[in-house]
């Protein structure tokens, strides 16, 4: 097997397997109703999984706990393996505090998530998707988080792994003309820790 964890940024840095695979994402006629992006988006990255010769699950799992259901939008286990390599959440972004506020839950939950797993995930995505000019994701609180850690709603000290690297990834869409449509315009990757 390559190495599929450097082949998972350069992939996601340019359009090219989006493009390849999922036209509706580039051809002017994705119309931005109920989940269909997150939808679309989740399906990018279970496919890219399935591209890096792992096994790509939906919704997966976290082990339980005493704390919240943790599932993540997508899980990559390692043909024959019983631990997820890499872990991604995938949610929308619209500028506003309250769209950062989101980012950062999303990150605790996939830090929690590995944590769960005994940190066996190599990887942590978070990935965002947002529509035409907003206000940029700060990236430096997201780092704060993975520096540092947080305590969970149930008490329990929650950090990131020194082996673990975390990802963001952006999906930055433009809206058509009319406004009703969105067109992927680019894809980047940018590492938190």
């Amino acid at each position: 097997m390559a190495d599929w964890q450097a082949d998972l940024v350069d992939r996601m840095s340019n359009i090219q397997f989006t493009e390849q695979y999922f036209p509706i994402l580039h051809n002017g006629l994705l119309q931005d109703q109920d989940v269909m992006v997150h939808s679309l988006g989740c399906s990018v990255w279970n496919t890219l999984g399935h591209e890096l010769e792992l096994m790509a699950v939906v919704e997966c799992p976290a082990p339980s706990s005493h704390g919240a259901d943790i599932r993540s939008d997508s899980g990559w286990f390692v043909m024959g393996e019983s631990r997820p390599s890499c872990l991604v959440e995938f949610e929308r972004y619209d500028g506003t505090e309250k769209g950062q506020l989101k980012l950062e839950e999303k990150l605790r939950n996939l830090l929690e998530a590995a944590q769960r797993w005994e940190h066996s995930p190599k990887i942590l995505v978070l990935s965002a998707w947002r529509q035409g000019i907003v206000r940029a994701v700060d990236t430096e609180r997201l780092k704060s988080i993975c520096r540092c850690g947080f305590t969970s709603n149930t008490g329990a000290r929650i950090s990131a792994s020194s082996i673990t690297k975390i990802v963001f990834s952006e999906f930055l869409f433009e809206k058509s003309a009319s406004e009703l449509c969105l067109t992927l315009n680019r894809l980047r990757c940018e590492r938190l820790l």
